[in-house]
C-alpha cells in the first residue's frame, strides 16, 4: 500500500488511537530522513574541508579530484570555487581554460558567494600572465584586484583573496601595498607558500630586511622541498655578502623548479661576484622565460649605470617600455635614471607621462620639480608652468600627509623625494649650504646601498654640488662591487675642481682686463658651480667697476659666502663690504622717498 493511500484512508475512517499510531510511524520516517540528510551534509562538509586542506598544502591534483567529486551536489558554490582555484594553480593552459569554464558555471548559480568571487580574482591573475598585450594584461590585473577586494569586503578570512591581492600588487610593482594582504594570508594559513610570499615582498623592499630571514627559515623547516623558499634563502645569503653560499643554495634547486625568478637571482649573484657577462646572460634568460617581468630590465639598467654606460641603461629601460608601456613604475625608474644622467628632456617627458596617468603622484610631481629647478639653474629662468607645479605639489603632499595616504610611494621614499626637490630648489636659488644639507641627509640614509650612492653621487655632480657628490662616492668606495665606479666619480670631481682652480688663477692674473677676468671666472663656475674663489673674483671685479650694477656685486658676494668655508680669509672682507652696500642702498631708498 502506498503512503498516499494509507494517509488518505486514515484521514477518513480511522479512530483516534489508530491515527496516533500511524502518525508516529510517519514522524519516525520523516525524522530518519532528516537525520540521514544531516549526516550527508556533514560528510560533504568534511570532504570540502579535506579538499581545502589539500589545496593549502599545494596538492593541487588531489584537491582537484576531490572537488570534482563534490561539485555535482554543491549547493553553495564553494566546491566550484575550490575546483577553479585547484585547476588554475596547476598553471597548464588546458587547466586554466577548464578553470574559466567551471567559474563561468559557478557565477551563473552562485554569483554572490565570496569564495566564487575570490576564485574569479585568482583565475584573472593567472590569465594576466598568459596574454601578450600589455593593455590586456593590465585589464586582467585590475579585474583581479577588484574581485579580490570585493571578496575580502564580504569575508576578510578568504586566504586565496588575500594571497591573490598581494600577488597582483607585486606584479604591478606596488610591493609595499602587497605586505598587508600577505601578512593576513599568513595569519589565516601559516604554510610555506604564504610565509615565502611575505618574505619575498619584504626582501624586494629591502634585501637586508631583518624579519625575512626568519620567515624563510620557517618555510624551509615546514617543507624542505619547497623551492620558492630556497630561492628566497639565496637572496638572503647574497644580501649578507655570502655569495658563494647563495650560489650553492641556488644551484641545489632542481632544473625542473628553475623559473624566470631563478635566472634573475642567478644574474644578481653573478653581478655581486664581479662577473658582468654572466650576469647579463642570466638576466637575458629571465626575459626569454618571462618577457613581461620588468625586473631584469631594471637590473640590467642598474648594471650599465654602475659600469658608467648611462646611454645603454636608458636604452634598456626604453626597450622594457616597448613591452610594458603602461608600467608607470618603470617609467618612473627611467625618469630618475635620465635625471641622474642629466638628460632633462627625457626625464621631463617620462614624468609627464606618469602624471598623465596619475595626476597626483607625489614622486612624479617632485621629480618634475627637480627637472624645473635644474633647468632654472642652467638657463637662468624657470620653465612655464613652474608656479602651478609648485602649488600642486604643496596641495598633494599636504593632503596625503594629513589623510595618511602615503602608502603607494612609501613614507620614506616620499620624504626623500621632498628632500631632493628642496635641494634642487635651494641650488636654483644659490643657497648652497641649504641644498647640501638636503642632499647629504638623503645620501646618509643610503650609505650601504651601492646603486643608490652612485645615483645620488651622479645627480649631485650634475647639479654642481661637488661636495655632496664627493660624500656619496666616498661611501661607495668602501663597497667592493662599485669601488672602481666610485673612484671614476671621484676622478671626475678632481678634474672639475682642477679646471675651476686653473680658470680662477687665470682670472686673478688678468684683473687689469676685467672682461677677460670675468670670462675666466665664469668658466671656473662652469667647471665647479660652487667654487668660492671664482665668486670672490667676480665680486672683486664688479665692486671695482663704478658702472657695474650693484646687484651683481651683491649676488656674487652672497654666492661667495654660501660657497666658502667659515675659515676662508676673504669672508670678513666680503661681509663688511656687503653691509656697506646694503646700508648705502637703504640711504638712497630713503632719500628717494623724501
Amino acid at each position: 500500500m502506498s503512503w498516499k493511500r494509507v494517509i488518505s484512508k486514515t484521514n477518513s475512517n480511522c479512530n483516534f488511537s489508530m491515527c496516533l499510531k500511524k502518525a508516529g510511524i510517519i514522524s519516525f520516517v520523516v525524522l530518519s530522513l532528516f537525520v540521514i540528510k544531516i549526516d550527508l551534509l556533514a560528510a560533504e562538509e568534511i570532504s570540502l574541508t579535506e579538499a581545502d586542506s589539500l589545496l593549502l598544502d599545494n596538492k593541487y591534483k588531489q584537491a582537484e579530484d576531490m572537488y570534482r567529486g563534490l561539485v555535482s551536489d554543491d549547493q553553495t558554490g564553494d566546491a566550484y570555487a575550490g575546483l577553479a582555484v585547484a585547476l588554475a594553480k596547476q598553471s597548464w593552459p588546458a587547466k586554466i581554460v577548464q578553470a574559466e569554464k567551471i567559474l563561468k558555471k559557478a557565477k551563473t548559480n552562485f554569483s554572490d558567494n565570496p569564495n566564487v568571487i575570490a576564485a574569479g580574482g585568482y583565475v584573472s591573475y593567472v590569465h594576466s600572465k598568459t596574454v601578450a598585450s600589455p593593455a590586456k594584461r593590465d585589464l586582467y590585473l585590475e579585474a583581479s584586484e577588484s574581485l579580490c577586494k570585493k571578496a575580502i569586503q564580504a569575508n576578510p578570512n578568504i586566504v586565496i583573496a588575500q594571497q591573490t591581492l598581494g600577488l597582483v600588487k607585486m606584479t604591478q610593482d606596488e610591493t609595499e601595498a602587497a605586505i598587508e594582504p600577505f601578512r593576513k594570508s599568513v595569519e589565516l594559513a601559516e604554510n610555506p607558500v604564504n610565509i615565502t610570499l611575505l618574505a619575498q615582498a619584504l626582501l624586494r623592499l629591502d634585501p637586508k630586511d631583518k624579519e625575512a630571514p626568519e620567515l624563510v627559515d620557517s618555510a624551509i623547516k615546514m617543507d624542505n622541498t619547497y623551492y620558492p623558499a630556497r630561492l628566497q634563502k639565496a637572496i638572503v645569503l647574497s644580501a649578507q655578502g655570502k655569495n658563494e653560499d647563495a650560489f650553492m643554495e641556488l644551484h641545489n634547486i632542481p632544473q625542473s623548479a628553475r623559473t624566470h625568478d631563478w635566472s634573475l637571482i642567478e644574474g644578481d649573484i653573478y653581478q655581486r661576484q664581479g662577473d658582468g657577462p654572466a650576469a647579463l646572460s642570466a638576466w637575458r634568460e629571465t626575459i626569454r622565460q618571462e618577457p613581461h617581468n620588468p625586473d631584469p630590465y631594471k637590473h640590467m639598467a642598474q648594471y650599465y649605470a654602475m659600469r658608467g654606460d648611462g646611454e645603454l641603461a636608458i636604452a634598456g629601460l626604453h626597450d622594457a617600455l616597448e613591452i610594458l608601456p603602461n608600467d608607470m613604475a618603470l617609467r618612473q625608474e627611467l625618469a630618475e635614471l635620465a635625471l641622474r644622467q642629466d638628460k632633462l628632456d627625457i626625464a621631463e617627458a617620462e614624468y609627464r607621462t606618469v602624471l598623465a596617468s596619475k595626476p597626483d603622484d607625489p614622486n612624479a610631481l617632485l621629480g618634475l620639480s627637480r627637472v624645473y629647478f635644474r633647468k632654472a639653474r642652467k638657463e637662468g629662468q624657470y620653465p612655464p608652468g613652474w608656479q602651478q607645479l609648485m602649488d600642486q605639489i604643496q596641495t598633494v603632499v599636504t593632503e596625503q600627509n594629513v589623510q595618511g595616504k602615503v602608502i603607494k610611494a612609501g613614507a620614506k621614499d616620499l620624504q626623500e623625494s621632498i628632500e631632493l626637490s628642496e635641494g634642487e630648489k635651494a641650488l636654483a636659488q644659490n643657497h648652497f649650504r641649504k641644498a647640501r644639507q638636503h642632499f647629504q641627509n638623503v645620501i646618509s640614509n643610503h650609505k650601504n646601498n651601492p646603486y643608490d650612492l652612485l645615483t645620488l653621487g651622479e645627480q649631485a655632480f650634475y647639479d654642481g654640488d661637488l661636495r655632496s657628490a664627493e660624500q656619496a662616492f666616498n661611501y661607495a668606495k668602501e663597497i667592493p662591487e662599485v669601488t672602481s665606479r666610485a673612484e671614476q666619480g671621484m676622478s671626475k670631481i678632481i678634474s672639475q675642481r682642477n679646471e675651476a682652480m686653473r680658470q680662477t688663477k687665470l682670472g686673478d692674473a688678468t684683473r687689469q682686463m676685467p672682461d677677460v677676468a670675468v670670462d675666466h671666472y665664469k668658466q671656473a663656475l662652469i667647471a665647479d658651480p660652487q667654487h668660492p674663489n671664482a665668486y670672490y673674483g667676480l665680486y672683486w671685479v664688479y665692486s671695482k667697476d663704478k658702472q657695474a650694477d650693484p646687484e651683481l656685486v651683491i649676488n656674487n658676494a652672497l654666492c661667495f659666502l654660501e660657497a666658502a668655508d667659515d675659515g676662508n680669509p676673504y669672508r670678513k672682507e666680503v661681509e663688511n663690504s656687503l653691509n656697506k652696500i646694503r646700508q648705502r642702498q637703504i640711504k638712497e631708498k630713503n632719500k628717494g622717498k623724501e
